[in-house]
């Protein structure tokens, strides 16, 4: 027996459609005539967080394209690209200590934002790229869109060390029949990879605003915030996560779990793969949310937490409270001390 929750249909930040009405505003198209039939609407556009499909994305920038007359409209809407449009993850890119760190945040938590696309940095001694993948060939960008998202990685990037590096970008598609001073620069089409190649010695450059404790708090509160808000709530993954999280007699098995959903563990395995989610990391997750409240209260040491959370040592409870939030439960501790009376923080920018 399946379970009857289906995973849904992976999303782009819907702030990337802000910026298109933005835009198309600028080029005398209304949002109300932009948006029509579209199934978005203005008071949508008004919320601090959403999301918009691959395909509804699409519709939208051809349609601006359209009205605007102007094919080179997804480029121009790449340079508009800002690190702060990406509300929490931008705030805590923005003050990580250098490029690399930046962008290592951003690839571990973009995969949460937007299944359907995987960012990946690959260091070499000379080059480095920083790759764009899709792994769900039944989600797919259409072309616009693809043009705008690696146009928008380069402004991004850019706009976080605050000077150029230098780079070409390569795209796995055909030549666009338009022509644009950044693409005749930057840009090799028909190429194997949707790429960014530039020079190694710039993930060493330390960042204008790095801030090494904003940082270190900025990233754990994005991890939590991002990662729990993108679980929606029929999600086979969240429900999972809710049932870990309020048992009482300590961490489930993956077949206690499958029993309480009335499938075999296998099942559970495989609808957890398809949505680019496994139990172990969930519990691993929830175990460690568990453990920065009991930190916070200040009421146990890291050893005695350690050991009602089932960890073997506290050398294996510390490395899985690093993986998710950047700091060992000391550290956690001394950069949390001044929170501890309000309970814990909210993540920036979020409501």
């Amino acid at each position: 027996m399946s379970h009857p929750l289906l995973p849904a249909a992976p999303q782009l930040p819907g702030a990337y459609v802000n910026l298109l009405t933005e835009l198309a505003l600028q080029k005398g198209v209304s949002t109300r005539l932009l948006l029509s039939g579209s199934g978005v609407s203005l008071e949508k556009l008004e919320k601090p967080y959403w999301s918009v499909d691959f395909d509804g994305f699409e519709a939208l920038l051809q349609r601006a394209i359209h009205l605007t007359g102007e094919p080179d409209l997804p480029v121009k809407l790449g340079l508009r690209m800002t690190v702060t449009c990406h509300g929490a993850l931008g705030f805590a890119m923005l003050v990580s200590p250098d490029l690399r760190a930046a962008i290592q945040l951003g690839c571990e938590l973009l995969q949460h934002q937007c299944r359907g696309l995987r960012f990946t940095l690959h260091e070499g001694p000379d080059k480095s790229t920083l790759r764009l993948e899709q792994p769900l060939a039944s989600h797919q960008v259409g072309d616009a869109a693809l043009m705008f998202l690696m146009v928008g990685l380069g402004k991004v990037a850019t706009s976080l060390v605050g000077r150029p590096c230098p780079a070409r970008a390569e795209m796995t598609v055909v030549k666009p029949n338009y022509t644009h001073a950044f693409l005749r620069r930057l840009f090799r089409f028909n190429a194997p990879s949707n790429q960014w190649v530039f020079s190694t010695a710039c993930l060493g450059w330390p960042l204008p605003h790095a801030d090494p404790i904003a940082a270190r708090l900025a990233g754990a509160q994005c991890k939590r915030f991002i990662i729990a808000r993108n679980l929606p709530a029929e999600s086979l993954s969240q429900t999972i996560r809710q049932l870990v999280m309020h048992t009482a007699e300590g961490q489930p098995s993956i077949e206690q779990v499958a029993k309480k959903l009335k499938v075999s563990a296998r099942t559970l395995q495989r609808q957890l793969a398809s949505e680019g989610s496994n139990f172990s990391d969930i519990g691993e997750q929830v175990r460690c949310e568990k453990a920065a409240q009991l930190l916070r209260a200040r009421r146990q040491t890291v050893s005695s937490i350690a050991e009602e959370l089932g960890y073997a040592s506290v050398a294996n409870f510390s490395r899985a409270f690093r993986r998710w939030y950047s700091s060992t439960p000391s550290e956690y501790i001394n950069v949390t001390l001044d929170e501890a009376s309000d309970g814990p923080a909210a993540a920036p920018g979020a409501p």
